[in-house]
Order: C-alpha cells, then sequence, then structure tokens
C-alpha cells in the first residue's frame, strides 16, 4: 500500500512481538507458509518475505523441508582461563539451574585418559548434567575426574552441590582452562528431545581441559549447548583455542 508498511513487514513483526511475549520460543516451530497465509490473508511470496526477514534478522531458521524455527538469539561468549557456568549465568542477570543425569564412577576410555594422564581403564568419576538458563535448557555437560586423585568426589559433590566447591574443599582451591576445542553437529535424538530442539539445528561442542594450580590435569569435559554465540577472546593466550571447526 503506497505510503504504508508492506504486508510482509507487519507479518514479521507481529511474528516477532509473539516471540518477544514468550508465545514462542526458542525451539517452537512456526505455523506452515499455507497457514501464516491464511491467517493474514496474502500469498504465498508475501508470508516468505515476512519468513526471509524473520531469518535475515537472525529470529527464526527456516529450512527446505523443515519448516521455520524460532532461534536462539546469538549472545557474546567469552573464553576465559576461569569459566564458571553459574556465575556467568549470574552476572547476565538470569537464573541458573542444574538436574544431575549421572554422577558413578565408570573405566576411563582412550581419550580421558590422555587428556587426565591415566592409563585407560583406570576409574574416574563420571558426571553428567542437564543446564538451565531461566528454566530453559541450554547445555548438557559432561565431566571427568581421576578417582583416585578424588576419592570422595560423588559424596562431597553431593553435599556440596558445585564442581568449584567440591573441588576447593578437596584442596584445589583454583583451577583454569589449559585447552578448549570448538565444533559443531547434530543433536542426537536424546539430545534433542533434552534439549528442545528440533533435529535439524546444530549443537556447539566445546572439548575442554582444565588444570589445576601447578598445571597437573585436573577435569576433562564436553559440554554441549543449544545456542548460537559470537565468541570473544578474555586473558588467554593464542594456544589455549586449540581447534575451531568451521
Amino acid at each position: 500500500m503506497p505510503g504504508g508498511t508492506p504486508l510482509w513487514r507487519e507479518i514479521s513483526r507481529s511474528i516477532e512481538r509473539r516471540i518477544g511475549a514468550g508465545e514462542l520460543v526458542p525451539g517452537d516451530k512456526l505455523p506452515t507458509e499455507q497457514d501464516l497465509s491464511r491467517q493474514f490473508m496474502v500469498n504465498r511470496h508475501t508470508v516468505r518475505r515476512a519468513l526471509a526477514d524473520l531469518q535475515d534478522k537472525g529470529v527464526v531458521e527456516s529450512s527446505q523441508g523443515r519448516g521455520s524455527y524460532v532461534r536462539l538469539p546469538a549472545k557474546p561468549a567469552r573464553l576465559s582461563r576461569r569459566p564458571r557456568f553459574t556465575e556467568a549465568v549470574k552476572r547476565s542477570g538470569s537464573r541458573p539451574g542444574l538436574k544431575i543425569l549421572k554422577l558413578e564412577t565408570r573405566a576411563s576410555d582412550t581419550k580421558t585418559a590422555r587428556a587426565l594422564d591415566l592409563r585407560p581403564g583406570e576409574p574416574i568419576i563420571f558426571l553428567e548434567r542437564l543446564r538451565f538458563v531461566n528454566d530453559r535448557p541450554r547445555a548438557l555437560s559432561q565431566h571427568a575426574f581421576s578417582l583416585d586423585r578424588f576419592p570422595t568426589f560423588i559424596q562431597m559433590y553431593k553435599e556440596r552441590g558445585t564442581i568449584t566447591q567440591t573441588l576447593t574443599d578437596s584442596g584445589v582451591p583454583d583451577y583454569t582452562r589449559k585447552r578448549t576445542a570448538i565444533s559443531a553437529r547434530l543433536p542426537t535424538p536424546q539430545e534433542a528431545d533434552l534439549l528442545h530442539l528440533p533435529r535439524h539445528v546444530p549443537l556447539l561442542l566445546q572439548r575442554y581441559l582444565n588444570v589445576d594450580g601447578l598445571g597437573r590435569p585436573l577435569e576433562y569435559g564436553e559440554s554441549r549447548a543449544n545456542t548460537s554465540v559470537e565468541i570473544e577472546f578474555e586473558d588467554i593466550a593464542l594456544g589455549d583455542l586449540s581447534t575451531v571447526n568451521r
């Protein structure tokens, strides 16, 4: 309409308002092009233009044959020598949460043993958690520690509730990140279910090694997050970022 707002922009703004109001949340699938055409009484070309606008803004992600989904907004992620998930979430003004999925002893595989300077098969503590931000699932994390070094870790963790406090009370007052390898892949069915994530949306993977104050291997872990990030570098040396897979 001359002098007025184009119809495709009105549709785009309407969908953005629904997302802003929480009626549609990250991972939700939008109505089909046909349904949107009927709802707004426009042709499908106009709907496609609106969806293209939302995709350009990073609000939704569309793919052939799968439809359009609400995306998580990209947020800055700092690679720090002292990464602390709970503290970082609180600093951002959000509310952290977690659910323990596994907390057990098991034999170390070759990769974990090599990272922790153990022999393959030596026992480790294995901890797997589902992390939340404002009650929404955001990441799955796995953590491995030497059982020989921390024989009371499981009981202490159950009492303390955090890895940092458990390590502090175990005689490790500080620990830092030595290296991080970053990659991405599609989620498994279980991961997609736990993270409320469509199967076609990639996970951001970080495999890392933390060391104690003497530089000895302390924790080998992996984080799988349903998020898009803009990476910023903070107090790290060039060699700390070991791998980035594009």
